[in-house]
């Protein structure tokens, strides 16, 4: 009882962070959906023509002033963001999104915007996994224990009394221990992806190398929906790319759990055979975060579908590499 108390206050800290995270940055776009000018996060001086940015809605009035009497095809000077100058608007914007737009700006001057965003994402992964992958290795383990699980379920199937149920949790409980599996583990996971994710779609839409770059002719500014409405095949590509990518890396487990039992030749048992209600829960959730990302990601700069596919694919390799780790575990012992 201590430990799921102790569970429920972590992830009750968790989400006030994300709550927290989601509300301290203001929208960096104005009601015409264009970036305002002075959101531009930039490591160098640059240039870019005044119809591709909103020069109304910014907060200083001199500037405002100044860019009404330029012409749409006229070039704003974006002079570099300092750390401090980010910082005042918010610790969120100063600590997140200012080092991780700032990290896409410089590989990509020494590249482009695509390889800028390809080789940060790699980098964002490969740290919440340091940071993530015990519960990431549990996340994994909750594949091999299904069969035992649902035995538990099944053993209890019908029976509704306090008894029954308190003697189920018990079960169900030695279990995780037996395994060594957190079942907090998953929603850690994407508890902290949030954030990042959040700071990622600040950083892609105020950074200046993708705010006027491209990669393989792609602008990296434009939605999937503008590639919907203008018949773009690129955009769509990376855009059901993402989807798919996505939904495999949630399922990577399970296909590489049902790829060793092959392998092992592990028969299938008939009390799997019924209805496994975790399993169906699992994929429920699944198919919904698979859903509410291709709802998200639909109206957000291409860039961010690109985070995404990079990240998924990412992950696939990561699930891999904790399968291998498990498979290696089991046959040490």
């Amino acid at each position: 009882m201590a430990n799921l108390l102790k569970g429920k206050m972590k992830i009750l800290f968790l989400c006030l962070f994300v709550l927290l995270t989601c509300t301290a940055c203001s929208s960096p776009r104005a009601t015409d959906g264009k970036l305002k000018v002075d959101q531009i996060i930039s490591s160098e001086k640059v240039e870019i023509r005044k119809d591709l940015v909103n020069v109304t809605d910014i907060e200083n009035e001199d500037l405002k002033e100044e860019y009404a009497k330029y012409d749409d095809n006229d070039l704003i000077t974006i002079e570099p963001m300092t750390f401090g100058e980010a910082f005042s608007s918010g610790w969120f914007t100063g600590l997140i999104v200012w080092p991780l737009a700032q990290l896409i700006n410089i590989i990509a001057s020494f590249t482009d915007a695509g390889w800028g965003i390809i080789l940060t994402t790699i980098l964002i992964q490969g740290v919440v996994f340091l940071f993530t992958k015990k519960s990431q290795m549990s996340s994994q383990r909750m594949q091999e224990i299904q069969p035992e699980m649902q035995r538990i379920q099944n053993k209890y199937a019908g029976k509704t009394d306090d008894h029954s149920r308190l003697m189920m949790a018990q079960e169900t409980q030695k279990l995780y221990q037996k395994y060594d599996i957190h079942p907090f583990g998953t929603l850690l996971v994407t508890l902290i992806q949030l954030p990042i994710m959040m700071g990622v779609y600040y950083a892609m839409t105020r950074a200046s190398s993708v705010v006027l770059g491209s990669f393989m002719g792609i602008s990296l500014s434009q939605t999937p929906l503008y590639g919907f409405q203008h018949l773009e095949i690129a955009y769509i590509i990376i855009y059901v790319l993402m989807i798919i990518c996505s939904l495999v890396s949630l399922k990577m487990p399970q296909i590489l759990k049902k790829r060793q039992d092959k392998i092992d030749h592990v028969k299938k048992k008939e009390y799997l055979d019924t209805k496994n209600n975790a399993m169906n829960s699992m994929n429920t959730t699944m198919y919904f975060s698979t859903g509410l990302i291709a709802i998200l990601y639909i109206s957000w700069p291409i860039a961010m579908a690109f985070y995404w596919l990079v990240s998924s694919l990412t992950r696939m390799c990561f699930s891999v590499f904790l399968h291998s780790m498990i498979v290696k575990q089991k046959k040490a012992s």
